[in-house]
């Protein structure tokens, strides 16, 4: 219920409830609305947009993983192209047992070990993100909800969530914390990046790290 008249301030409380006819009582009404309809919007938004940001950073990122966690293992049709050849050589007994495979002396490539690293980490990042934005919309849809009780319940009630939502600093988390998280993630997955381009091409790697770099540096400055 919205009053046309402005709340500048809180009414003095009456010395015995009841005897201003519930002038207090809509006043608190109001305010307490006012808090809690402001709250939950401009969580709400924040996390709408970080549920969106999160499921394509994860998209991005699983597909980077899908190339490089392969490059761990050794590739099958390696051994099939070496039997291939040696069958279409003649048989050169090349290929005698298991051992002479191609896979049997695989080793990854030194530089692919940190790259799969901080692929993984970027993505449990923005997963945890994920998580934790779930659960605060959830959070968000149980502290508007009330009870069938009376008016003096429900008051209570919403003062209840409202002090406990400040003991566990919730705002916090779900508005600076949970964005950090992502942009963590972000940080990570730009690093990853540089990294795995270093594995294919040494131009393509410096061309990219140099404005990722840049970009890094300016956010440092501004923050500071």
């Amino acid at each position: 219920m919205r009053f046309e008249e402005k709340l500048t301030a809180v009414p003095e409380i009456p010395k015995q409830f009841g005897e201003d006819g519930g002038h207090f009582y809509r006043y608190y009404d109001t305010l307490a609305d006012e808090i809690d309809e402001d709250m939950v919007g401009s969580l709400k938004a924040q996390l709408d947009g970080i549920l969106i940001f999160a499921s394509v950073f994860a998209g991005v990122n699983s597909a980077f993983l899908a190339l490089t966690l392969p490059e761990m293992s050794p590739d099958p049709a390696d051994d099939t192209n070496a039997l291939l050849l040696q069958l279409v050589t003649g048989g050169n007994g090349r290929i005698s047992s298991a051992e002479d495979l191609p896979s049997a002396s695989f080793s990854p490539p030194t530089a692919i070990f940190p790259v799969n690293i901080l692929f993984s980490l970027s993505l449990t990042l923005a997963l945890l993100a994920s998580f934790l934005a779930v659960l605060g919309q959830q959070w968000l849809v149980y502290y508007r909800k009330r009870s069938g009780a009376g008016a003096e319940a429900q008051r209570w009630e919403q003062l209840r969530r409202y002090l406990g939502a400040q003991r566990w600093r919730l705002e916090t988390v779900l508005d600076d914390i949970l964005p950090s998280l992502l942009q963590l993630g972000l940080a990570i997955f730009c690093i990853s990046f540089v990294l795995y381009l270093g594995t294919l091409s040494g131009p393509m790697c410096y061309m990219v790290a140099l404005p990722i770099g840049v970009a890094f540096v300016c956010i440092l400055f501004m923050a500071i």
